[in-house]
């Protein structure tokens, strides 16, 4: 989004510095989220042809993208 000129300022106020920080960690977030989504989709696709390799797969990378998202959360937190 571009801003006009008479709402941008030079140097960025602690708030503003604050905000932009929390928005990309929401994004972030977001991000994961989705990524966990479809890593939850895909091993239920696995899960009913039985392909056991696959869901083990996938039950790993969802694991990973969980602590991921705690670990935003946590950073979020502090």
């Amino acid at each position: 989004m571009i801003r006009p000129a008479s709402e941008i300022e030079y140097p960025p106020s602690e708030m503003l510095r604050t905000r932009a920080s929390m928005l990309a960690r929401m994004e972030a977030l977001n991000s994961a989220s989705n990524s966990l989504m479809a890593v939850i989709a895909e091993r239920i696709g696995a899960e009913a042809q039985e392909d056991g390799l696959r869901v083990e797969e996938l039950t790993a990378e969802q694991e990973r993208l969980i602590e991921n998202m705690r670990r935003l959360a946590r950073d979020e937190a502090a």
